[in-house]
């Protein structure tokens, strides 16, 4: 294995070198049989909760299959980024964070416009947010979260999420994820895709 790219694989060869299912697997760790599919074939990243039962069923360690020896280096300089609109709502947002195969982590800068509302997702994972400016209000399995600047949160996205603004302004904040927030079109995924406008 030379590259990050290859975690699913690893997983899929450790997994043939114990001779185990993916139906065992599955029963040893409570994950679906269709989600470590994915997992295996890079679909899907996993929450670093579910790479620990996989390990776990696995009976390797967990670094050992998060060992990246060729990890690269990236740096991203303000003056380079470009706010990117996320599709056809006032949403905006700056990536910070580079890419490179099976990267384990995204982060983005995201600009929430006053009175934005984005639908309710659920998925795999985990993401941690931190408010610069503004007020936003993270609706978390029916639980409301008011961040306000300094504030951060840290939350399992397998909990239906959602972002609301009700402030006059709008507020900027950082958001770090174990699934990617873009896709090929450089338009952020949930949470923050399809809101609302104002």
């Amino acid at each position: 294995m030379n590259g990050e790219g290859d975690l699913g694989q690893r997983i899929r060869d450790v997994r043939k070198q114990r001779r185990l299912t993916l139906v065992k697997v599955a029963t040893a760790t409570g994950l679906s049989v269709g989600f470590l599919s994915q997992v295996e074939r890079n679909i899907t990243r996993p929450s670093l909760d579910s790479l620990a039962l996989i390990a776990g069923a696995l009976e390797v360690t967990l670094s050992s299959l998060l060992h990246h020896p060729d990890l690269p280096i990236a740096v991203s300089r303000r003056e380079g980024r470009v706010a990117y609109p996320v599709r056809d709502s006032l949403v905006a947002y700056e990536r910070l964070s580079t890419t490179f195969p099976s990267q384990m982590l995204n982060v983005a800068k995201i600009n929430v416009p006053a009175g934005f509302t984005s639908q309710s997702y659920a998925f795999d994972g985990e993401q941690v947010i931190y408010v610069l400016s503004g007020t936003v209000r993270f609706v978390i399995d029916n639980v409301i979260f008011e961040l306000q600047p300094g504030d951060s949160l840290h939350f399992s996205t397998a909990k239906p999420h959602r972002v609301v603004n009700l402030c006059e302004t709008g507020a900027e904040v950082i958001v770090v994820s174990t699934q990617p927030l873009f896709d090929e079109h450089h338009r952020t995924l949930p949470p923050l895709a399809e809101g609302g406008g104002r």
